[in-house]
């Protein structure tokens, strides 16, 4: 009998480090009756699935490359992770590739790890501030580059994290038994490590050497890539930047209510995924514990901030240097205005220096100007 162990993410859940960990010990395993299989030099299959973003929405489709993938294997025991393949979430797409996985397996056993909605959502976020342009990324199609910590909640979005009625559907395809849902919380993973606990779920005797894998980004690069790419600052300007943003390592956080706040947007879901996959003493399938929150965030650009990282973004050798730094500075000038509506005095003084900045952009004094000019 021929059994595939479906690894399926979702992100954020050290899919990279377990998949990084099973390429490098595809040896080991192989001696163990346990074939691995990955289309990436890093152990990754995600590039089974195609993704795109139309008319405003977000559409994944299968591909060939998992059948091409499947079809190569030879061992009875087979190992593939693909955290893009959580994306799935019709009937369609997920019995299509049941159907696949059949052609070639007898059994299939489908392994997805789950966390909390706001950790995974400010770790994807996270995640999408690496690269210097929009839409190049899963996480930036889906999460956008907005300011804050947390995406601005959409239709694609909630059902990105309605784990629950995505998972309804791959247990009724693959069948109940078939699927091994997992908390990704240090205190549920064996040995607080999603390598040991993914090869104690192969039903092996045996670990592999787990390994770090960091995709996070900094506060200082969090915060000006999202606002950069707000700005419509092209991609070749960003990339200038780029190196002066990743001098500072302090990490980024939202406030603890607006962390609670966005978990709460799921309570109905999370309570019927504690009823059916994951159950936790909360009533909500994942701890209501938010004391690891800062009172007060960070996750937004202030005044402050410029002040003192104007310089180094000036002598980095853009080509608009002062209609850059006007932009930058009417964009939190706006946001400070709104806390002194009923300020009149402060308010004139406010709308004056923003009048002062940026001449050449010709938009309405309270409106976040884009700098098609610096488009490439």
């Amino acid at each position: 009998m021929r059994t595939l162990f479906l690894h399926i993410g979702f992100h954020k859940t050290g899919s990279s480090a377990l998949q990084l960990a099973l390429k490098q010990s595809t040896k080991l395993l192989s001696s163990k009756g346990i074939e691995f299989l990955s289309l990436g030099k890093k152990g990754s299959s995600s590039r089974t699935v195609d993704f795109q973003k139309k008319n405003g929405r977000m559409s994944y489709r299968l591909n060939r490359r998992l059948s091409d993938l499947l079809a190569s294997s030879r061992g009875d025991n087979v190992v593939v992770s693909a955290e893009h393949l959580c994306f799935l979430h019709t009937f369609e797409d997920i019995d299509s590739l049941y159907k696949e996985c059949r052609r070639f397996f007898d059994r299939c056993q489908v392994v997805v790890y789950l966390r909390r909605q706001d950790l995974q959502a400010f770790s994807f976020k996270r995640q999408a501030a690496r690269a210097a342009a929009p839409d190049v990324s899963p996480s930036s199609l889906l999460f956008g580059h907005c300011e804050g910590a947390f995406p601005h909640l959409n239709t694609d979005l909630m059902v990105y994290f309605d784990y629950f009625s995505k998972l309804k559907i791959w247990a009724a395809v693959f069948g109940g038994t078939a699927l091994n849902v997992r908390d990704f919380s240090a205190e549920f993973l064996r040995e607080g490590d999603v390598v040991s606990d993914f090869c104690s779920l192969l039903g092996v005797n045996f670990c592999i050497p787990s390994v770090r894998v960091n995709e996070g980004v900094g506060r200082k690069e969090f915060l000006l890539t999202n606002k950069l790419i707000e700005l419509g600052v092209s991609k070749s300007e960003i990339k200038k930047i780029k190196p002066m943003m990743r001098l500072e390592v302090s990490e980024p956080f939202p406030a603890k209510v607006e962390a609670e706040r966005f978990f709460r947007r799921f309570e109905c879901c999370n309570k019927s995924l504690n009823s059916h996959f994951l159950k936790h003493s909360s009533g909500l399938a994942f701890s209501d514990d938010f004391s690891g929150y800062p009172e007060e965030g960070n996750d937004y650009l202030t005044l402050q901030d410029l002040s003192s990282w104007l310089p180094q973004i000036l002598s980095a050798g853009v080509r608009h240097p002062q209609q850059l730094r006007d932009a930058l500075l009417r964009e939190s000038l706006q946001s400070l205005m709104g806390e002194y509506l009923e300020n009149p005095l402060l308010l004139r003084e406010l709308e004056g220096i923003m009048r002062c900045l940026s001449p050449v952009i010709k938009d309405k004094p309270v409106d976040v100007p884009r700098l098609w000019s610096l488009r490439s």
